[in-house]
C-alpha cells in the first residue's frame, strides 16, 4: 500500500472530545497505517458547518480520501435526516469534483446513562438515542444506494466505551473506532 493522504472532517467524534489528542481514533489510525492523516474535526459542528468549511479544511489539503463523519449535532438541533444527508451528499460531490474519494463515517450511538447534562430546546435526551439510531440506518442505506464507501464507527460500541455523558467515546472507545476505520480503509484501498 502506497502512503495515502486522508482528511477527517467532522464534529466531536472526529475531534476526539474528552480524550487526549494522541488517543483519538484518527491519531491511532495514523500510527497503524502508512497514511498521512489530517484531523479537521471541530466539536459542536454540524454538517452545514462542515460543508461551509469543506474547501478550506479538506479540499485545500489535496488528500486522496476524505472521511466525512457528522450528523449528531444536527440531530441535537432536531434537523431532519434528509437535511443532514443533503449536506453529506453535497460534500461527497464536492470531493469527487476534486478527484478525492469520499468515505462516509457512520456516527457512534448515544447511550443515555443518566449523566448527559446538556439541554436542548429542540430535542429531549430520551429521543436523542432513538434519533441517532434511526439516522445511522438511514445513512447506511444512503451510502449503499449512492454507492459510497463508508466506515461504521458504531460497530462493537458498547456503553462502557463512552465517557459518562454516553455520547463521546472514551480512550477504549477510540481504540474500537480505530479498528473499525482500519478494517474499512484496508478494504477501500485494496479496491483501487
Amino acid at each position: 500500500m502506497n502512503q495515502k493522504k486522508i482528511v477527517c472532517i467532522g464534529d466531536s467524534l472526529t475531534a476526539g472530545y474528552g480524550v487526549k489528542t494522541n488517543c483519538r481514533w484518527s491519531n491511532l489510525l495514523g500510527n497503524t497505517l502508512p497514511i498521512e492523516l489530517i484531523n479537521a474535526g471541530i466539536s459542536g459542528d454540524t454538517t452545514a458547518g462542515m460543508l461551509a468549511r469543506f474547501y478550506e479544511m479538506a479540499i485545500k489539503h489535496k488528500p486522496n480520501y476524505i472521511i466525512i463523519t457528522g450528523g449528531t449535532n444536527d440531530i441535537w438541533l432536531n434537523l431532519t435526516d434528509n437535511t443532514i444527508i443533503g449536506n453529506i451528499l453535497a460534500m461527497t460531490r464536492y470531493a469527487k469534483h476534486h478527484n478525492i474519494i469520499p468515505i462516509i463515517g457512520i456516527p457512534t450511538p448515544f447511550f443515555n446513562q443518566g449523566h448527559f447534562t446538556d439541554e436542548s430546546l429542540f430535542i429531549d435526551t430520551p429521543c436523542l438515542s432513538k434519533r441517532i439510531h434511526s439516522f445511522q440506518k438511514t445513512l447506511k442505506q444512503f451510502a449503499i444506494d449512492d454507492q459510497q464507501n463508508c466506515i461504521d464507527f458504531a460497530l462493537e460500541m458498547t456503553p462502557e466505551l463512552f465517557l459518562k455523558d454516553g455520547l463521546h467515546p472514551n480512550e477504549e472507545g477510540h481504540i474500537v473506532m480505530t479498528k473499525n476505520a482500519k478494517l474499512s480503509l484496508i478494504r477501500i484501498f485494496n479496491q483501487g
